[in-house]
């Protein structure tokens, strides 16, 4: 595999994730869910998917 694979490859794996978060984020405020996040000291904290998902990228929240 030549170095241009493997950046090509790393930046299409990189593009998947962040779609499967961003949906996942989308479903989970729908739903009115909430989401576990770091909190970068170790710990951790139960936050609304909602806040989130607005504060991430400046969308409203879909309905259904």
């Amino acid at each position: 595999m030549s170095s241009s694979e493997k950046k090509q490859y790393m930046q299409d794996l990189v593009r998947g994730l962040e779609l499967a978060e961003y949906r996942m984020l989308r479903d989970k405020a729908m739903h009115n869910e909430t989401i576990i996040q770091g909190d970068g000291k170790g710990g951790w904290r139960e936050v609304s998917a909602r806040e989130v998902f607005v504060e991430l990228y400046n969308e409203p929240v879909p309905t259904f």
